[in-house]
C-alpha cells in the first residue's frame, strides 16, 4: 500500500546520544536529539555531548534559572575518564573527533538561509545588514565570515537567537557547499560575487539554483560582457547602459545606543575611513582643507581616522587636528563612529577611479553614513544617485574646506534636523530594500 510513497528524514530528526562518542550522527546540526541511556542532561554531573541544547532551550521557559555550573562540568570529565579510561584507544573515538572538529559544516535548520561572505579581507560590513533582512522576514540566519572578523566584533550590537554563527575557514565553507544539495535549507546569500564568478565551480552540489542569491559590489565587467544582472542585488540603483539590478542596501549594525534627540560634540568631531598616508589623493583634499580652515582661524574640530597613518606625514602645525587610531576591529570602528559627527569623504569627479562610485560600483562609507546616522561630506554630483541632498548632508562643489566650516558653524538644532532626515532617509531605503529581497526570494 505504501510501496514508493516512503520517504527517508535526514538523520538531523533522530540524533540519539549520551556521550562524544555514542552519538547515532556526528551532525552539529540536530533537529531532534533523543537522550538515551542514564546520561540525562539535568543530571549532576552529566558527559552527555549534546546537554548545551538542553539548557538552551530551558532558558526560555519557566524553568530557567534551573542550571547547572562550572563543578558540574568538571564532576563530568572525571567520571567520563573513570568510567572509560581507554577511551582513547577506541577507533570511534577518532572517528567522532574527526567528524566533529575537523571535518567541520556549518550549522543550519530547515528554515534557515546561509549569508556568507567569501572575501577574507574586504566587504564583511554589508553581512550584518542583509542578516537583519533576513531575520525580519522569518528566516534563522547562519552566518560564514572568515573567523576574524567575528572576534573582532562584526556582530556586537546583536543579541539574536536566530542567528547561528560558524567558526570554519573559508576553504571549509567551499567544500561544505561544493558536496551539499541545499534542498535542508531555505537559501544562500553570497554578499560577494565578484569573488567566486559565477558560483558554478563552488555550488556544483546545488539542486535548485534558484535558492542562491549574489550580490555585486561591481557590475561593469559582467555588463560589458553581455551577462544579464537583472537577478542580482547591488546595494544602489547602477548607472549604467540602463541596467537594471534588485537594490537591497545592507547599513543595520545592530542596536546602537539611543539618543533623544542628535547632540553635535562642541568640537566637531570628522571621522574618516581609510589610511591617512603622503602620495594618496583623498588624504592630500583632507589635509589641504584642514591647513586652509587653520589659516583662517578655524580650530573647533578634529579628525578621527580609522585607517593607518603617520603624524609624520603631516606638518607640525596641524598634527593636533588628528587622532590616528590606526586599523581597528568593527567593535571599536563602531565606537569611533557613534562619537562622530560627521563622516568625510573625498570622491572627486575629475578622478577616473571615482566615477565608478555614481556608475558601476558602491561605497562601503555610505552604508555607515546611513547605519549611523551621521552626515558626510560629499560633492554634489555623487549626492542624488546615493540619495543625499541639502536637508541630509553637506554638499560641496570643489571647495571642500568650506563645506568643512559649515558643517562646524551648523548650529545645534540644524544638525538635529539634518541628522532627522538621514534617519527617514535611511528608513525609507531600508523598507524598499526588504521589500526588494522578499520579491526577490519568493520569485
Amino acid at each position: 500500500m505504501l510501496k514508493d510513497r516512503i520517504k527517508l528524514l535526514r538523520e538531523n530528526w533522530n540524533v540519539q546520544v549520551s556521550n562524544f562518542t555514542n552519538r547515532s550522527s556526528y551532525t552539529q546540526n540536530p533537529w531532534i536529539i533523543h537522550y538515551v541511556s542514564h546520561q540525562k542532561p539535568w543530571k549532576f554531573g552529566s558527559w552527555n555531548y549534546f546537554k548545551g541544547y538542553y539548557f538552551k532551550y530551558l532558558a526560555l521557559t519557566p524553568w530557567a534559572d534551573e542550571k547547572h555550573g562550572i563543578v558540574s562540568e568538571v564532576v563530568s570529565w572525571f567520571g567520563y575518564w573513570i568510567q572509560r579510561p581507554l577511551f582513547f584507544l577506541r577507533p570511534r573515538f577518532y572517528e567522532a573527533f574527526y567528524k566533529t572538529y575537523i571535518k567541520k559544516v556549518p550549522k543550519y535548520d530547515s528554515n534557515t538561509f546561509f549569508v556568507w561572505e567569501p572575501c577574507s579581507k574586504n566587504h564583511a560590513e554589508v553581512v550584518p545588514g542583509f542578516t537583519k533582512y533576513l531575520l525580519d522576514l522569518g528566516y534563522n540566519v547562519s552566518v560564514l565570515v572568515t573567523p576574524f572578523h567575528l572576534k573582532s566584533g562584526l556582530f556586537k550590537n546583536f543579541n539574536d537567537k536566530r542567528i547561528t554563527f560558524n567558526n570554519l575557514s573559508q576553504n571549509q565553507i567551499r567544500k561544505f557547499f561544493a558536496q551539499n544539495d541545499l534542498s535542508a535549507v531555505k537559501g544562500v546569500l553570497v554578499t560577494t560575487m565578484g569573488k567566486i564568478k559565477d558560483g558554478a565551480e563552488f555550488f556544483k552540489g546545488a539542486s535548485d539554483r534558484s535558492k542562491i542569491l549574489f550580490v555585486e559590489h561591481e557590475i561593469r565587467h559582467k555588463v560589458d560582457a553581455g551577462v544579464s544582472v537583472e537577478n542580482l542585488i547591488t546595494l544602489r540603483q547602477m548607472d549604467y547602459k540602463g541596467v537594471n539590478t534588485v537594490v537591497v542596501n545592507p547599513h543595520y549594525f545592530g542596536v546602537l545606543p539611543e539618543k533623544k534627540r542628535p547632540i553635535k560634540n562642541e568640537t566637531t568631531n570628522f571621522v574618516t575611513i581609510g589610511a591617512i598616508r603622503a602620495g594618496k589623493k583623498n588624504s592630500g583634499i583632507i589635509t589641504d582643507a584642514v591647513e586652509q580652515l587653520h589659516e583662517r582661524g578655524v580650530r573647533n574640530f578634529k579628525i578621527t581616522v580609522v585607517g593607518k597613518g603617520n603624524l609624520r606625514q603631516i606638518p607640525d602645525r596641524l598634527r593636533h587636528y588628528f587622532d590616528i587610531k590606526g586599523h581597528l576591529g568593527f567593535d571599536r570602528m563602531y565606537e569611533e563612529l557613534g562619537k562622530s559627527d560627521f563622516i568625510l569623504t573625498a570622491y572627486e569627479p575629475d578622478n577616473p577611479a571615482h566615477i565608478r562610485y555614481v556608475t558601476t560600483g558602491t561605497s562601503g562609507a555610505f552604508q555607515l553614513v546611513y547605519g549611523f546616522v551621521k552626515p558626510c561630506l560629499i560633492t554634489k554630483s555623487f549626492a542624488p544617485v546615493n540619495r543625499f541632498d541639502e536637508g541630509n548632508a553637506i554638499l560641496y562643489d570643489g571647495d571642500y574646506a568650506s563645506a568643512m566650516e559649515r558643517a562646524i558653524n551648523l548650529s545645534g538644532e540644524d544638525y538635529a534636523a539634518m541628522c532627522d532626515n538621514l534617519k527617514k532617509c535611511a528608513d525609507n531605503l531600508y523598507d524598499e530594500s526588504l521589500q526588494n529581497l522578499r520579491g526577490l526570494i519568493d520569485g
